[in-house]
């Protein structure tokens, strides 16, 4: 619980979505959702989703 409650704390500054929207390369995350049988919509919300429609037609062995 009080680790919890540190790590929490020490998140509260790092914005955890900055990674996936503007640093991976949206095809890589789509490729291991497919590969892996995740649905996207527990990766991306809705928004990202729509910005990363260009993506959504790579192969689950895409290689970057």
């Amino acid at each position: 619980m009080e680790a919890d409650m540190r790590t929490k704390e020490d998140l509260k500054t790092v914005a955890l979505g900055t990674s996936k929207t503007n640093y991976l390369d949206p095809r890589i995350t789509v490729a291991w959702c497919k590969r892996h049988e995740v649905p996207l919509e527990k990766i991306f919300n809705k928004s990202l989703l729509e910005k990363f429609a260009w993506a959504m037609d790579v192969d689950f062995d895409f290689r970057f």
